[in-house]
């Protein structure tokens, strides 16, 4: 999954402190992040299904060379690091603008989606880095006053210097469940996803219900059937959409009649064992459970 990097290791704990040339740079601005387009690859995006062009994050000394600036004309602040390597969030003129900047000729502007085809270091590091840079430009202004928001000194945060409104990091909690119907798994897809390969029930937690209901509500709502042994499985940081999903197994309880919510999803169906091709495991929660259960396997 997303996070699992070893042997490499992200440290997260917050501190202040000046950039390397060698460390990643995150200019991020009306929601896409400015990368170094590479040459083509062959590699296929597990995400959607599909061939892209290879991108990489670049680095504060490139970009500075670019502008003909120096290390010591740096706008930016830490983020974290992965190994001894840091990634830092742009505060330059490029990325305080509300329309995105025309990028420098070998760079674009690319959604977060795109760090799903780097390497893992990249992926999780950019992809997080983003879900940070996006928390930070939703909340510039102060919620209670709209007084202009500082950065927090002691701990990742915003803080309204004016009211002293406190924001923390949006980490809003998703489920996901492999319901199982023999040797049938219940599979779906979502409307807004572009991957044409089918998945599983997911949605996010709603105020004053556990995780637990929360999958008994999605699974009946978009598909129309009710479960039972509900099991987690595990749980994966999701920067895509400022999430933490947590993995469920479960089983049919009673009919299984369809019906699927048409405002959510374009297919949902019941899908033998042997009919479920192989999934890449490597970046999502998904892809595990339904490997899981591909593979017979069980938390038993």
């Amino acid at each position: 999954m997303i996070h699992d990097i070893l042997p490499h290791k992200l440290f997260n704990d917050f501190k202040t402190c000046g950039p390397k040339p060698t460390d990643y740079l995150i200019r991020y601005a009306s929601g896409k992040t400015l990368l170094k387009a590479c040459k083509a690859t062959e590699k296929k995006d597990s995400a959607t299904g599909t061939k892209d062009d290879a991108y990489n994050i670049p680095r504060v000394g490139e970009l500075l060379a670019l502008e003909d600036k120096k290390l010591a004309d740096f706008e930016g602040h830490y983020l974290f690091c992965i190994d001894d390597t840091a990634f830092f969030l742009d505060d330059s003129n490029a990325s305080r603008m509300d329309q995105t900047p025309p990028p420098p000729a070998g760079y674009e502007y690319m959604v977060s989606r795109t760090f799903r085809n780097m390497s893992p270091v990249e992926r999780l590091g950019g992809a997080t880095a983003a879900h940070i840079a996006h928390w930070e430009s939703q909340n510039k202004f102060c919620g209670m006053c709209g007084h202009p928001m500082t950065r927090g000194e002691k701990e990742r945060s915003v803080v309204c210097p004016k009211c002293g409104n406190v924001v923390y990091p949006r980490i809003s909690p998703v489920v996901i469940v492999a319901v199982r119907n023999g040797d049938k798994l219940l599979m779906a897809h979502n409307i807004d996803n572009p991957n044409p390969r089918l998945f599983l029930i997911s949605g996010f937690v709603e105020i004053g219900e556990s995780l637990e209901q929360a999958v008994h509500r999605e699974v009946l709502e978009e598909a129309g059937v009710k479960v039972k042994n509900v099991r987690y499985f595990g749980s994966q940081p999701w920067p895509f959409s400022d999430s933490l999903i947590a993995g469920f197994t479960a089983e049919l309880d009673g009919d299984d009649t369809i019906h699927m919510q048409e405002a959510e999803l374009s297919e949902a169906t019941w899908v033998r064992r042997e009919d479920i091709p192989e999934y890449e495991t490597d970046v999502s929660i998904s892809c595990c459970l339904i490997e899981n259960f591909r593979r017979g396997f069980t938390l038993d």
